[in-house]
């Protein structure tokens, strides 16, 4: 029991260090309680969980992939940031030999199929083909 809960310790070390190494330079960031997260580009802020656990640190990067990606250039689609956003999540784990789980991966296509078909609910003329791809997989 002891081993496990050091191994579980490391790893949320682990986690954090370089769940913050990912936080761009004049972010502010506010740890939120639940598993969600919000960025703001022109108050260059992120708002996300600690990320001390696997999805918790995914979902930190996926807001850090906004400011890394997406700050206040407000010309991509909102399908098309959150397409890539999490792509960018997805690989810095990958990177770091932090495993995926295929359930995080459905979670992720579920999430940019319904910002497609809240685009095409808008009336978008275009979507964008690799993330009704990533979405359709």
């Amino acid at each position: 029991m002891v081993d496990l809960q050091k191994a579980r310790r490391e790893a949320a070390e682990r986690y954090l260090a370089l769940g913050m190494s990912y936080l761009p330079e004049g972010y502010t960031f506010t740890f939120r309680n639940r598993l969600t997260g919000c960025h703001w580009g022109d108050r260059r802020h992120i708002e996300a969980p600690k990320p001390v656990t696997r999805k918790a640190l995914y979902i930190w990067l996926h807001e850090c992939a906004h400011a890394q990606l997406h700050r206040n250039n407000g010309k991509v689609p909102r399908h098309v940031e959150e397409y890539e956003a999490e792509m960018w999540a997805h690989a810095r784990m990958r990177e770091h030999g932090i495993p995926v789980p295929h359930e995080m991966t459905l979670r992720a296509k579920r999430y940019v199929a319904r910002k497609i078909r809240q685009a095409e609910r808008a009336g978008a003329k275009t979507i964008d083909p690799r993330a009704r791809k990533f979405a359709s997989e």
